[in-house]
C-alpha cells in the first residue's frame, strides 16, 4: 500500500531506554537519521519503506543516538528570552552589541545601526514591539546580503547553481536545499561567528549535488571546508542561544 507523505511518530526500547522518533516521508532515495536538542530524533524515509525497516535502521543506529542523546542532555539549551530592554546583548556576526534606544520624534520609521559595541535604534517614539519588529527586519535584511554574497563566493567550488536563495525564520532548520537546487537559510545565521555561517552555506551548497548525507557529501563539504566539523560543533553547542 502506497503511503503518504507527512509525519508519523513512533517508538522504540533500545537498550533500557524508550526513545521516541519522528518519520517524514518523502520523495527520497536514501533513510537518514538526524537527532536536534534537545533530542529530537527525525527519520526521513522513502515513502515506500517499510515502519519494519525502519524501525530496524533505527536499532542498527541505537549506540550512535544513546550516546547522541546523552551528549545533548549536557548542553545548556534553554533559549534566550529577549526583553529589548536598553543595555541588553544581541549578537551579531559572532559578536555581543550592547543595545541603545534613541527617541527622534521627527523620524518616521525606526532605523538601525552598529556603532563600536552598540546596537543603535533611533525611533520616533518608546515602543517595546516596535524595538523588537525594527532588530527582526535588520537581522533578516543583513543576513540576506551577507548569505547571497558568500554564496556567490562559493559558487566557484560548484558546477550547479542555487536556483533560488530565500531567507526564513525556521525554528529547528539551519538550512535547506530541495530537489529544484532551491535554498533556504535560516536568518539567525547572522548571529553566528561569519566561518560557521559560511559552514552552513556550503553545507546546502554540496546538498545541490548530492542529495542525502552520505560519505561522498560529507567529503564534497570538506573539500571546501577542511575544519568544517569545528564549524558543526559550535552550531550544535550555542545555536539554541541565537535568537532574536
Amino acid at each position: 500500500m502506497k503511503k503518504k507523505e507527512g509525519i508519523m511518530k513512533y517508538s522504540v526500547n533500545l537498550e533500557t531506554t524508550k526513545i521516541d522518533y519522528n518519520v517524514v516521508y518523502s520523495k527520497r532515495k536514501t533513510l537518514e537519521i538526524s537527532i536536534k536538542a534537545p533530542g529530537i530524533i527525525t527519520v526521513r524515509a522513502p515513502i515506500y519503506i517499510s515502519e519494519e525497516q525502519i524501525e530496524k535502521s533505527v536499532r542498527n543506529k541505537s549506540k550512535w543516538i544513546i550516546e547522541k542523546l546523552a551528549i545533548l542532555s549536557k548542553l545548556d539549551i534553554t533559549p534566550i528570552k529577549k526583553e529589548y530592554v536598553e543595555g541588553e546583548t544581541f549578537m551579531y556576526r559572532g559578536e555581543n552589541y550592547l543595545l541603545r534606544v534613541v527617541i527622534d520624534e521627527k523620524l518616521k520609521k525606526p532605523e538601525v545601526k552598529l556603532y563600536e559595541d552598540k546596537l543603535i535604534i533611533t525611533m520616533p517614539r518608546h515602543d517595546e514591539e516596535a524595538i523588537k519588529d525594527a532588530i527582526w527586519s535588520w537581522y533578516k535584511n543583513e543576513a540576506k546580503m551577507t548569505i547571497a554574497d558568500r554564496v556567490e563566493y562559493y559558487s566557484r567550488y560548484f558546477n550547479l547553481k542555487p536556483n533560488n536563495i530565500k531567507i526564513k525564520a525556521q525554528k529547528t532548520r539551519w538550512g535547506s536545499c530541495t530537489y529544484k537546487n532551491d535554498l533556504a537559510f535560516n536568518y539567525k545565521l547572522i548571529m553566528a561567528p561569519p566561518d560557521v555561517l559560511d559552514y552552513v552555506v556550503i553545507h546546502e551548497m554540496c546538498h545541490m549535488e548530492h542529495k542525502d548525507h552520505s560519505k561522498n557529501f560529507w567529503s564534497r563539504v570538506s573539500s571546501v571546508m577542511p575544519d568544517y566539523k569545528d564549524k558543526r560543533k559550535w552550531l550544535k553547542e550555542h545555536g539554541m542561544k541565537l535568537c532574536c
